[in-house]
């Protein structure tokens, strides 16, 4: 799994293409352009996903409205 803070396409593609190449055991960890680490709980993630799709329903209702 690999996440992306808004950081656009790009970086995904690129960093994709190392992840392939990592997969297929063409290059090992310490090739990888970022520092690969342990995925970790996230907390309260239920409230969050409730909050985050509450907000979006609301904005495609306001959407619908205009």
């Amino acid at each position: 799994m690999s996440g992306y803070n808004g950081r656009g396409i790009a970086p995904g593609t690129v960093f994709g293409r190392f992840l392939a190449r990592r997969a297929l055991g063409e290059i090992d960890d310490d090739a990888m352009p970022l520092p690969l680490s342990e995925p970790r709980a996230q907390r309260a993630r239920a409230l969050r996903e409730t909050l985050i799709a509450g907000g979006a329903a609301a904005l495609h209702l306001v959407s619908a409205r205009g």
